[in-house]
């Protein structure tokens, strides 16, 4: 017999519920690498917030370059977090199953990344709340804009975390690539330092790394600057589409 269409449309929903509630699972069970990224980016933002002051151009907040700079930092050193998810499931010899059951490849990743974009978010709003708290943050500044970053933001460096899990071998091989990663876009994207007070070479080079990207937009969100709040997210949205794209031809073959 011939499912209903409610019930054929049904089924793939449930197969990605169930994805997420077994990524829910294995994160609450394991939370201790989010909790430390995001504790650790509150206590950097409170050291490195007079130096950024100092450091600001004229007429800018120092705020405004350190909190989303230290966000998406933070943000990316959890790249672990995402490739370990998929990593394991190959260590744990679940893969073959998982993929030889009904759910879907788009089922399998969205169960996969649901949960993970949800903690990101968690991490940059925490880091966020506190930074307009102690610090004058202009958060209300972003209206729909800054949430709208944060999302494409998260939805990104867990795309990109999706296909180093993918890709990788080993735990070895995971945390060199992510932590390298991480910390050569941290510092060439200007997150961690203004860009203005790096070497010039730097900031040739740092268009090239999402992390500037992310930077740069939420600086735009706060100041109202339209055009490059577009162009920024524009390019955030394509980074995402090429990791995602990576991931799956990587699970096919």
């Amino acid at each position: 017999m011939r499912p209903e269409p409610a019930a054929a449309g049904a089924a793939p929903a449930h197969r990605t519920w169930v994805m997420t509630r077994h990524t829910l699972v294995l994160l609450i069970r394991d939370p201790g690498t989010p909790l430390a990224y995001t504790v650790m980016s509150l206590v950097l933002l409170s050291v490195l917030h007079p130096v950024y002051d100092r450091l600001a151009t004229p007429g800018t907040a120092g705020i405004v370059q350190a909190a989303p700079g230290i966000a998406v930092m933070f943000t990316l050193l959890a790249l672990d977090v995402a490739g370990q998810l998929l990593l394991s499931e190959r260590t744990w010899h679940t893969w073959d199953r998982l993929r030889s059951g009904p759910a879907s490849l788009a089922a399998i990743l969205a169960g996969k990344a649901l949960p993970l974009i949800a903690l990101f978010l968690t991490q940059q709003s925490v880091l966020f709340l506190f930074a307009t708290a102690a610090f004058g943050f202009p958060l209300t500044a972003g209206t729909w804009r800054l949430p709208l970053l944060a999302l494409l933001w998260a939805a990104c460096v867990t795309s990109c975390g999706l296909a180093l899990g993918v890709h990788a071998r080993t735990q070895g091989q995971l945390a060199a690539a992510s932590d390298i990663g991480a910390l050569t876009i941290t510092c060439l994207s200007g997150c961690l330092v203004p860009l203005t007070v790096l070497p010039h070479w730097v900031s040739t080079v740092a268009p090239a790394t999402p992390g500037y990207w992310a930077l740069h937009g939420f600086q735009a969100a706060v100041t109202g600057d339209t055009p490059a709040y577009t162009h920024s997210t524009a390019v955030i949205a394509a980074i995402t589409a090429a990791a995602l794209l990576a991931s799956g031809r990587r699970i096919r073959r």
